[in-house]
């Protein structure tokens, strides 16, 4: 290695006149060229080899409930050989093999196809049993997030890793804000866990029913990007467009909505983290607080009542609701997320995304929901040992994602591919943009549920009055954040 880089370096001051007369030469378009070669020379990962050991990925395989489809074939990929017609399937072959022959190693996969009740008992069954079966655990984001409080999961902030979360690839904010307290980052999530995206919640709208009632198609793009797409306007658009089709006086499931969903509570979810409560806030020493019990989660909670029970609402069951929508029924679909658009390119009608409204028009920022089962990355304990092995790969794994997989994915399926809708890029960005509130669907089980017990509690029982609920359960729900605080610092033992 000393002598590789000896020539190397006798190399670039051989060239330095050359680079230095072309850099005072004018603008010309090679800069981005020479600086990609120079990354590509200059990789840290290079020469590295681990002699093809494997890295053993426990990938989940249950679908979303929303019928979306899994993430795994952007984990694992479709079958041995890439298919040249799918530019993602290619992507994935191609980021999968270029990360094996780069750092020698061979990616093997076990599949998980449970549901979200049954995470935490199977991947605490791996630590209690001392296996170190696995380099990384896939799956979904509440049951992880209940295990990492009590040392089940690798700190992922020591610096001895290879992990560079500065960078891109990596969604730093997101695994901030999913943090229980500050300096200890169990939960993954970066580009190499599509998940996160894919999950990310939207509202469809029926283009051409809007066109019919309203006119422009495209107003509500221009409505999101004035920063006038707020729960009142939803409201009014849901209220205005109940269509009772077969003339019986019942508001039944032949007739037309302006919102249609699948279940109550995943459909007040997305509505309740974009709404933003509040929840908690963070002290000095980084340690959380709840704060939910506050006049703009009662303002909140009034709204997404009104909004569920407006005439033009109407609950689907979960296998109907996009069919319902496809077929006309319905102005706006809701419970859909970034996925949910790979199973529209089939539909007739032009089908517009965007992203759920602020509460409040003062609001003038909007916020992604990623959902409860999104599915992000964990490290078990028992895999302590082999940290430079596995940070490294997953260093690789997420750069190599960011370079190959998400510009076809992100930029050619989801903006082109799977919509023939030209302004539908920008909705996509502002959704793919504004993830917040991480915290409170990781965590609201684990304190006393404030959120699904209350909130959604209250709206259920056909009721918006939460104040007295949520003051008396404030002080319970910052006990046990307490009692976690102390169980985290306590369980987790460096080794």
């Amino acid at each position: 290695m000393k002598f590789r880089a000896l020539s190397l370096l006798l190399a670039i001051l051989l060239l330095l006149p050359c680079l230095f007369a072309c850099a005072n030469a004018g603008p010309d378009t090679t800069d981005e060229s020479a600086s990609n070669e120079a990354e590509t020379e200059f990789d840290p990962f290079a020469g590295l080899d681990f002699g093809d050991e494997e890295f053993w990925i426990y990938t989940s395989i249950n679908a979303a409930s929303t019928g979306m489809g899994n993430s795994n074939f952007m984990i694992e990929g479709e079958g041995e050989e890439a298919d040249s017609s799918d530019i993602v399937a290619s992507a994935v072959y191609k980021r999968n093999l270029d990360t094996e022959e780069l750092l020698g190693v061979n990616l093997e996969y076990v599949h998980s196809d449970l549901v979200y009740t049954a995470v935490s008992d199977d991947v605490k069954k791996f630590v209690t049993s001392g296996s170190n079966e696995f380099d990384l655990i896939i799956n979904d984001l509440f049951p992880l997030a209940g295990l990492s409080i009590n040392g089940y999961f690798v700190n992922t902030l020591d610096e001895s890793y290879k992990f560079d979360f500065d960078q891109n690839y990596w969604y730093s904010d997101y695994m901030t804000d999913v943090s229980f307290i500050e300096g200890y980052q169990f939960l993954l999530a970066g580009d190499y866990f599509a998940d996160v995206i894919r999950s990310g919640h939207c509202l469809l709208y029926n283009k051409d029913l809007y066109e019919d009632k309203y006119g422009n198609p495209d107003e509500l793009y221009e409505i999101v990007l004035n920063y006038e797409w707020t729960h009142a306007k939803m409201l009014e658009i849901i209220s205005e467009n109940y269509v009772d089709l077969n003339g019986d006086g019942q508001a039944d499931m032949e007739d037309r909505y302006g919102y249609v969903i699948s279940d109550m509570w995943g459909s007040s979810i997305p509505l309740i983290a974009s709404g933003d409560t509040n929840y908690m806030t963070r002290e000095e020493n980084g340690y959380p607080t709840i704060t939910i019990n506050n006049e703009r989660t009662y303002t909140l909670t009034e709204s997404i009542y009104h909004l569920m029970y407006s005439e033009g609402t109407k609950v689907f069951n979960e296998g109907d609701v996009l069919n319902a929508f496809i077929n006309d029924q319905a102005m706006i679909v809701g419970y859909q997320r970034l996925g949910s658009l790979e199973n529209m390119r089939h539909m007739e009608h032009d089908a517009g995304i965007i992203p759920y409204p602020m509460l409040l028009a003062t609001d003038k920022q909007y916020n992604t929901s990623s959902h409860d089962t999104t599915e992000v990355g964990v490290i078990l304990t028992t895999a302590i040992n082999d940290m430079e092995f596995i940070s490294t790969v997953l260093e690789v794994l997420n750069r190599e994602t960011a370079k190959t997989v998400m510009p076809q994915y992100y930029e050619t399926a989801l903006k082109v591919k799977y919509t023939d809708d030209p302004q539908a890029g920008a909705m996509i960005d502002i959704i793919h943009d504004n993830f917040r509130n991480v915290f409170e669907l990781a965590y609201d089980y684990a304190i006393g549920t404030p959120i699904q017990s209350i909130i959604y509690g209250t709206i259920a029982a056909k009721s918006y009055s939460v104040s007295s609920k949520l003051a008396k359960s404030q002080k319970s729900c910052q006990k046990k954040i307490n009692k976690l605080i102390s169980q985290c610092e306590e369980a987790f033992i460096e080794n």
